[in-house]
Order: C-alpha cells, then structure tokens, then sequence
C-alpha cells in the first residue's frame, strides 16, 4: 500500500486544489420551462489561466458544453478569484444528467443535475439559516435526505454581512460536500434579506449578485436609483463589476417551476412597492402568470407574524390587496427565526405610517379551512419559514397560545425546521420538518382546474 500512496496522492490532489469553491448549479437566467431545459453551472477558482471545458452526457456519450466565461472579484480579504460560468443545455426537463468538470483535458470533477420538472415536484424552502452553527449543518443535511427537486431560501442567506469571505467559510463548504451534495444536483434560488443587502462597509458584501445567477427579469433597475440597492462608489466597485448585469436587477424576479408561478420580492427598506415603477411590474408578473395552477410569492420580510421579535418589521403587508387580486396560493418569508402559519386570510390596509413599522388594517379570516378536512382555502396562507439554522426568536411563544395573532394556525419557534412542499396540479401539500425529518406541522390545498 505504501507503494501506492503517493501516486494516488497525486491523482487525488489535482481535483481537491483545482477549486476554491466546487461546482454549484444555478437556474440562471431562464424564468420559463422549456422544450429542453437549461440550467446554470458555476465555480471559484484563484485568478490563474486554466484550461477549463464541460461535458454532459447524452445517449451516445459525453457532449462538450459551451466554453465557460469569468469575472474576477477582487474585494479584500479573499484573495483575487475567479466566478467561472457555463451554460448546461439542451436537456430533457425532469432528467438527472450527469455531467462533468475538466481542467486541462482532465476530470476533476463529476456529478449529476437536476433539471426541472413540469409537473409534480419537491421544492424545499427555509431561511436564515448559513451562520456557521451545528443547527445549519443540520438541517442541510436533513433538507439532502429529503431529495428536494430545488431549493429556495427565504432571504439572509449567509450571515452577518452577504461578504464573499463567509459565502466561503459558512455557506458553500455546507451546501456543496460529499455529506450534502445539494448545489451540485439541484438549483438553489434565493431573495436578499436585511444581513445580504444594502451594501455595508466591507468591500466584499453583497456578494449575493455575483455568487448566483437568477432571472433577470425583475423591475429594470440602475445602480443608484430608487429602490435599487445602495452603493457605495470607491468600495464597492470590484463587487459591482464581477455581477456584471445581476446588479441591482437580481434582486426581485420571477420563475416558473412545474405548475406554479413564483414571483419573488426585496423586501428590503430601500424598496418601495407601492412607488408606480415597482407596483406596475408586479401587478404585470402576477397577471401573466393567470395560467399557472399555483401562484406563490416569496420575499424575506413576513406581511404577517406574531413573534415578538421583528413584530414591528410588517410593512410589506400593503401588498396584500394585489397579491389577493391575482389570485396568489402562498407567501413564504423568513427573517423571523422560527416557522409560523397563518390561516387563509384578506387584509385591507386602514393606516399606512413610517416604513418600518406594521401597517393597520381590516381582516378577513378563512375561519373554515383546517388544510386535512377542508382544503380549498378562501384567502392567502402566509408560511414564515425562519428556522433553517440562525438562532430561534422566541421560543417560549410555541406553547403560550395566548400570544399568538387571532388568525395565527401555528408557530413552532423552539426547534429548527424546513418546509416541504409536494407540488402536484390539483393538490399542495406542506409540511415543516425538524432536523431529525420529523413532521410538525401538515396542511393540504387543493383547487379546481381552471381557477
């Protein structure tokens, strides 16, 4: 065996040094399913002139993919890298392709892709969750062991800032390994919450637009206007520049997967969405997407909770008349570090004050819908899924009732968690999940074709 060592040193060395950060899967820029699905592949290497080619394999072998391009990030402290991209292309929606990584004529890595399905799927949502913790790591890998189709995070994607550095340390080494292989086989999507955007006085926050590549179909916004994220001109330049167009666009979008339509919100303070520009594009989204079987919407701060933490944080709640105009299904949102769920509820705001604050209004409550007998729900159902692995908020609130909103249906804020949603034309269901896959919390939706 001694014999042997070192020459398996050097075959299995060249694959561990070809990255800084291993081959992640993206949706990129592509909102709609098509005939023959596309998805995004990316990685990190240091700034050096490297060979590098791509190969799916098809029925008659490997296929050599379009050559990847680069930006560079050079925002202190990491050292100058590279973000390499390439596009995998022309697969079968619903296929598992393998595909794989070659640096100078050489494999050096392997894996397979999940492309999108067009009809019934798993698509797994959480939230505040990449802080480095035990409780991250957790429920990553009980999110892999569930084998979700795709992924998406419910905003404050990596913890404290969005830098790049802890993109590195807390987000990618968690989410991308041999133990929870989960970038590397099926899309993570996201929205920017308040700890990835705006902009603070590190050079490498805000990474968020130039680590992921989402739609771009999002308002068409222009660095330093109103509600873009903020920048600040002489610090956060390399980071600007190695988001290429992703900046500040990238932050709101939309995306289909198999039959629902998700439309997808910053939230964040700059963000005014009762301003003409912002509420024309999202009544637009929403009214194109009347075919869609199910419609969610997803952003980081809730339009309704009942912790005492972020109480004040319900702002987006003058929303709720549009979203209930075109017929929205769910709202998913995070920042408040626990789950909650609402009852299928309408909401008519009376008194709009400072932003920041909640906004006072009228309710109406679907009092009937209990998610097992009663099914069809009048009204919009609002999940705060917070609990992926950033401290609770809260947790003495799960068993004191008392607490809660009247038109609160659960809250579990002494466990960590994720939901799970089985996606079918006709059917919905959810369930919230603890680290160990026990089931806390389960409702089912169902609707008429047609609606």
């Amino acid at each position: 065996m001694r014999m042997w060592l070192p020459f398996l040193l050097t075959m299995f060395l060249p694959a561990q040094d070809a990255f800084l950060v291993k081959p992640y899967l993206q949706l990129g820029d592509a909102p709609r399913l098509a005939a023959m699905e596309r998805v995004e592949l990316m990685w990190h290497t240091a700034d050096q002139d490297d060979a590098w080619t791509v190969e799916v394999r098809g029925p008659r072998g490997w296929i050599l993919q379009p050559g990847p391009t680069f930006r560079r990030l050079a925002a202190p402290p990491l050292p100058v890298h590279r973000i390499y991209r390439t596009i995998l292309r022309n697969l079968r929606p619903g296929a598992s392709v393998p595909y794989r990584v070659k640096l100078n004529g050489s494999a050096v890595f392997e894996a397979e892709a999940q492309t999108r399905k067009p009809g019934n799927h798993r698509m797994i949502v959480f939230g505040d969750a990449a802080d480095g913790s035990a409780p991250q790591a957790a429920i990553a890998k009980a999110v892999a062991a569930a084998r979700p189709d795709a992924v998406f995070i419910t905003g404050d994607l990596v913890y404290s800032r969005g830098r790049a550095a802890e993109y590195r340390a807390r987000f990618f080494p968690v989410y991308n390994s041999e133990e929870v292989p989960l970038l590397r086989r099926v899309p993570i999507l996201g929205v920017p919450g308040n700890h990835d955007l705006p902009f603070g006085k590190w050079a490498d926050a805000s990474a968020y637009f130039a680590y992921w590549s989402l739609p771009l179909n999002g308002p068409a916004l222009k660095a330093g206007e109103a509600n873009a994220a903020p920048v600040t001109t002489g610090v956060h330049d390399a980071v600007v520049a190695a988001s290429g167009p992703a900046f500040p666009r990238m932050a709101s979008y939309s995306f289909d997967y198999g039959k629902i339509h998700w439309t997808v919100l910053d939230s964040n303070l700059y963000t005014d969405w009762e301003s003409p520009a912002m509420k024309a594009w999202l009544e637009a989204d929403l009214r194109a997407a009347k075919g869609a079987a199910w419609r969610i919407v997803a952003l980081h701060h809730p339009l309704f909770q009942s912790a005492r933490s972020h109480f004040d944080d319900q702002w987006m709640r003058t929303i709720s008349p549009t979203l209930e105009k075109y017929g929205v299904d769910l709202v998913f949102a995070g920042h408040v570090h626990n789950y909650q769920r609402t009852a299928p509820l309408r909401f008519k705001p009376t008194k709009v004050g400072p932003r920041g604050k909640a906004v006072a209004g009228e309710f109406t409550v679907d009092e009937a819908f209990d998610g097992k007998a009663i099914t069809r729900a009048k009204g919009i159902i609002h999940i705060v899924t917070g609990a992926g692995g950033a401290e609770l908020y809260d947790p003495w609130q799960t068993d004191v009732k008392a607490s809660w909103q009247p038109w609160t249906r659960a809250f579990i804020s002494d466990k960590h968690s994720f939901t799970v949603l089985d996606v079918e034309t006709k059917q919905l269901k959810l369930r919230q999940l603890d680290a160990e896959g026990r089931e806390l919390d389960s409702i089912t939706l169902t609707k008429a074709l047609g609606r």
